[in-house]
């Protein structure tokens, strides 16, 4: 069955598969008609796969009003297919430059579908200036974002989740479109890898959010997600993985079998799905990847998943952000202070970028950004940059502050003398913000505007540096080092707050001071303990930055060594502070400082040294503790 009404040339083609989908239906075309987009350049094309409930009744009742608003709309019914077979026979009738993929049990925001063909377009121009073809584009989803990696700078990332995402036609044509042997779950992953196969990018677009109704609660078991996902966890792992890689995958699923039933059935579906796996694995290794590009398998995930999965991002109407907008004083402006010197322009590329990506941004909270350049009087390296990020308009305001030769302490003071900020942050050139880094911190904050400080999870990440400039590197390893709660004993006695990780109120610096000058190394510790001696801070346990450490063995003994120094020094400057306690916090003290000693007696620092320079426990150390993270999170 087909209506089918020509108005204008549409700039994208809408995708929509469903299935007993009556009770999304409203809600989603109410949000999407309330798009930036007039739907008039929207290609309407939908295929129901045989529901039994009413939703091919709502949709052919209301043919006729959805045909007044899109440029065109195609309406199809036929047998259960598959969600990827069922996009797959949408894409045959689309014939615009982009295909928009999109489940319907979710709402948009009035920008989600402008922001991502603005970004697509910048990349579709880029492309045609010889850079990297760039295939997708994938939204954020909220309350829950979806926990897989990406890059802060670029947006890169492995694999495009399916429930909403904009393709370009020409691309998903090209590689044939979703598998259709894989009918619920993992065919987004599959699509995405043979993508890269073929030699595209995928993008992941962060100020582009959807509100996604996917789970009931938290960490939500569904049986069909977690049968459909297993199985195609193996198969993918028949054509994109490595021998090993395919071996791992059957010995995981068969040990499927000896875990605690998650759901009543549970072993008897998964033999079900036994059977299809012997049936479709000879096909897939048959159809093995054509390049060498590197695809990714860690256990039942595919790429590494940032802590914090079910931190839940509030709507509009709770979000203190958008309060705070509305009142006299509006959002609080946040300053970034970030230091650089002369020689490092790719990593100041990419630390910029981390902040022009920013969320809080998008959502109208004012950033500064304070650039103090250590050696840049009088050669001013990092001037074009700015000048450049002036034009773009995209921050509130930008600073750029040039000195001489002075070290790190010099510039994190400047940069904090002329701040204007209320909240403030530092941004280092060789750290990045993930994408949500101020919104989620800011958010908090403004739930507690007596705390001094909020800081996140920051993933400590081991970098193999193949050229300084031009900025080459690869990441090695990603570890979350630090997961302490507030505490100052703790704080007194060891550094957990990486730098890059703390949004804290500018008043600490003006009723405490700056960085101690004699201190170029665990200056932000010192800075810390100081700041938190009259003011709580607050932990999210959520992952919104990164920092990099030397991957090189050598490198990192003699940061080690250094720290090590700097850390006898920190601990006699802090023998000099005194603080005001009252009874009830002393005794608290007592009891974490007992607590603290009946569970470690070793500095974290010491024991990390020894190893590393033993001979037999350095060449274990950085497996074990790969390892040791992935275990930690298979037991979470």
């Amino acid at each position: 069955m087909q209506e089918t009404n020509t108005r204008l040339a549409p700039a994208v083609t809408l995708s929509i598969v469903t299935y007993n989908s009556e009770k999304w239906l409203d809600a989603f075309f109410k949000s999407l008609f309330q798009q930036h987009l007039p739907c008039d350049q929207i290609a309407l094309c939908v295929l129901d796969n045989g529901s039994t409930d009413a939703t091919f009744a709502w949709l052919t009742k209301q043919r006729s009003a959805l045909a007044d608003k899109f440029a065109s709309v195609q309406l199809h019914q036929g047998p259960n297919i598959g969600f990827g077979a069922g996009h797959n026979h949408n894409l045959a009738l689309a014939h615009t430059t982009f295909f928009w993929v999109t489940n319907v049990d979710l709402e948009f925001e009035p920008d989600t579908l402008t922001t991502l063909l603005q970004v697509a377009a910048q990349d579709v121009d880029q492309a045609a200036k010889g850079q990297a073809q760039v295939a997708a584009w994938e939204c954020r989803q909220k309350p829950y974002e979806h926990p897989k990696d990406y890059h802060p700078a670029t947006g890169q990332t492995d694999w495009c989740s399916s429930a909403c995402v904009l393709f370009k036609t020409e691309a998903l044509k090209a590689v044939q479109g979703y598998e259709p042997l894989l009918f619920l779950y993992g065919e987004d992953v599959e699509l995405s890898y043979r993508l890269r196969d073929r030699g595209y990018k995928l993008k992941y677009v962060p100020k582009a959010s959807v509100w996604h109704y996917t789970y009931e609660e938290a960490a939500q078991t569904k049986p069909q997600q977690f049968l459909g996902s297993t199985l195609a966890n193996v198969l993918l792992r028949c054509r994109y993985g490595r021998r090993h890689e395919v071996i791992q995958g059957f010995v995981m699923f068969m040990a499927l079998f000896a875990m605690k039933p998650l759901f009543e059935g549970m072993r008897t579906k998964l033999l079900v799905q036994l059977f299809k796996l012997m049936k479709l694995a000879p096909h897939f290794l048959r159809t093995r990847r054509q390049s060498q590009e590197r695809f990714s398998f860690l256990m039942w995930d595919y790429t590494m998943a940032r802590e914090g999965a079910f931190y839940e991002y509030p709507n509009a109407n709770q979000s203190p952000i958008e309060k705070a907008k509305n009142t006299a004083q509006g959002a609080p402006m946040v300053s970034v202070l970030m230091r650089t010197m002369p020689g490092r322009a790719g990593k100041l590329r990419e630390a910029i970028a981390s902040v022009v990506n920013q969320t809080f941004a998008h959502m109208q909270g004012p950033i500064e950004l304070v650039l103090v350049e250590d050696g840049g009087l009088g050669i001013e390296s990092a001037k074009p940059q700015i000048d450049a990020l002036r034009a773009s308009g995209v921050l509130a305001k930008v600073i750029y502050v040039p000195l001489p030769k002075s070290g790190r302490c010099v510039a994190g003071n400047k940069a904090l003398e002329v701040a204007t900020g209320q909240l403030c942050c530092f941004l280092d050139d060789d750290d990045l913000f993930y994408a949500d880094h101020l919104e989620v911190l800011v958010g908090e904050w403004l739930k507690q505007p007596s705390l001094g400080a909020v800081y996140a999870l920051g993933y400590e990440v081991r970098t193999h540096v193949r050229s300084e400039e031009p900025w080459v590197y690869e990441d090695v390893m990603h570890s979350l080092i630090h997961r302490q709660e507030f505490s100052r004993p703790t704080l007194w006695h060891h550094n957990y707050f990486p730098i890059q990780s703390v949004l804290f109120q500018r008043r600490l610096y003006l009723e405490n001071g700056g960085f101690d000058l004699d201190l170029e190394n665990l200056e932000d510790w010192n800075l810390w303990v100081r700041y938190s001696l009259k003011s709580d801070f607050k932990l999210i346990s959520k992952v919104t930055s990164l920092y990099r450490v030397p991957d090189q063995l050598e490198k990192a003994l003699k940061r080690q060594a250094v720290l090590d120094d700097y850390y006898a020094k920190a601990k006699t400057k802090h023998d000099l502070l005194k603080v005001e306690l009252t009874l009830p916090e002393i005794q608290q003290i007592v009891e974490e400082i007992s607590r603290q000693n009946q569970v470690v007696g070793v500095p974290t620092s010491w024991l990390k040294k020894v190893v590393l320079s033993t001979p037999l426990l350095r060449n274990l150390y950085h497996p074990l503790k790969k390892w040791l993270s992935i275990w930690r999170r298979i037991r979470r």
